[in-house]
């Protein structure tokens, strides 16, 4: 699905790293659950997986009436010392 609304996490920290997020969509494009820290993730640092799981549930994708009931995917950040 292509996407409406892509926010970028909001952060002031030195941490860097790639967060992997797993999401779930629903037929709306809403994003019902996400789970940060999955597998291809190169840093479990907490502050990182909160920003990048407040900034995937911001998300949102085109609605599609005839997807699954929930659909899953992944977003991933990539986050670098600023």
């Amino acid at each position: 699905r292509g996407f409406r609304k892509l926010p970028l996490p909001k952060y002031d920290y030195q941490g860097e790293g790639k967060v992997v997020v797993e999401i779930s969509v629903d037929r709306s494009g809403k994003v019902t659950q996400a789970i940060p820290g999955i597998k291809g993730s190169t840093t479990l640092d907490e502050y990182l997986l909160r920003v990048a799981r407040e900034a995937a549930l911001k998300a949102t994708f085109d609605s599609n009436p005839d997807a699954p009931a929930i659909q899953i995917g992944t977003i991933t950040y990539n986050f670098k010392l600023n």
